[in-house]
């Protein structure tokens, strides 16, 4: 059961792995639980295990009827780790704000399961990092578990009493133990949603984070879109954008390029990201923005050789493509971030 092509909704296996830490936490047989759902725990052992969405949901069945605990889901939370998630734990701690830490979030999350998705929306005053579940609408555990993780990871790398502003959940209100539920997100948690919903605040959104790293999380980010590209043939975007991180220091990374090593033409690859709301220029425009500001937040390329990195014919071309993404020059932004870090390390 190791990484898979497949259309079939699916988990990663660390999840699986945090799930049955909780039961056995309560005291229960997490094996005999899994195996009554016809999962092998014993095949978590390889990291890229898959374990099916429809069986993963037979296991919180009967969690739900073994613990007759309402917030169990938060239980499982508190036993998933960076490696829980293979390279996205790592990318995602190593992020350098939680915006970033939510952009990872939506683009990567189908490495860890491809039962829900996430989506981010921004208005005037706030952030909402949204998750929708594909299937398994009514099981409760694996959505709240998932906002609970995420609350968790961003306490990590933000700061212990973070908070969001409040949470939504698709969940009906519990018949007890709801104070449970706000004294973990330490906020309003309203029930009954159409989706499963943080509300975050847009001023902590950019606050840098004291344990950003740009090199770790680029390279976790590129195990993370080789893993999705082999999982699962048909996501194009993760392996044009795999493609993309390889060809633009060559300065060859032209549709037909692209298109050639996906062997395929041109006019089927822009037919392919058509179906996922998208082109190869807004791909590589979106690819291109977000490794600017992963190369120069880690300070250690010169403008010239970040140009030179992302394919630019010469330092004016990227100096005006960054400026129209970010509204500052790339110095600019560079001074900020630097400013940013030692701002922090002062506090």
């Amino acid at each position: 059961m190791e990484l898979q092509e497949t259309r079939d909704p699916h988990i990663i296996a660390g999840w699986a792995v945090a799930v049955a830490q909780a039961l056995d936490a309560r005291g229960l047989d997490s094996r005999a639980i899994f195996n009554a759902a016809g999962i092998d725990l014993a095949a978590a052992r390889v990291p890229t295990t898959r374990f099916p969405a429809a069986a993963m949901t037979r296991v919180y069945e009967l969690a739900d009827a073994a613990t007759d605990d309402p917030s169990f889901g938060l239980s499982i939370a508190e036993f998933v780790h960076a490696t829980s998630l293979h390279a996205l734990g790592f990318s995602l701690l190593a992020s350098s704000t939680l915006e970033s830490f939510c952009r990872r979030v939506v683009r990567y999350f189908r490495l860890v399961s491809t039962n829900a998705d996430c989506q981010m929306e921004r208005t005037a005053t706030e952030y909402r990092l949204v998750m929708a579940p594909t299937i398994d609408r009514q099981q409760y555990y694996p959505q709240d578990a998932w906002m609970a993780t995420a609350v968790r990871f961003m306490r990590e790398i933000y700061r212990p009493d973070f908070a969001p502003m409040s949470v939504c959940l698709s969940r009906p209100r519990p018949r007890e133990k709801v104070q449970r539920f706000e004294q973990f997100f330490g906020t309003t948690v309203i029930y009954g949603c159409p989706t499963n919903s943080l509300i975050l605040d847009l001023r902590d959104m950019s606050v840098e984070l004291p344990a950003a790293n740009a090199e770790l999380a680029r390279q976790n980010d590129a195990v993370v879109m080789a893993l999705l590209a082999r999982m699962d043939r048909d996501d194009i975007i993760a392996r044009v954008r795999a493609l993309f991180i390889e060809l633009l220091p060559s300065g060859e990374c032209s549709k037909e390029k692209v298109a050639a090593r996906l062997n395929m033409s041109d006019r089927s690859l822009q037919s392919k990201l058509a179906t996922r709301n998208t082109s190869y220029r807004n791909l590589l425009n979106e690819t291109r923005r977000e490794l600017a500001q992963l190369y120069i937040r880690q300070g250690l390329h010169s403008v010239s050789e970040v140009t030179y990195l992302l394919g630019f014919a010469d330092v004016s071309s990227f100096s005006r493509a960054f400026r129209s993404w970010e509204g500052l020059s790339p110095s600019e932004y560079k001074d900020q971030s630097l400013g940013r870090r030692s701002g922090a390390a002062v506090e």
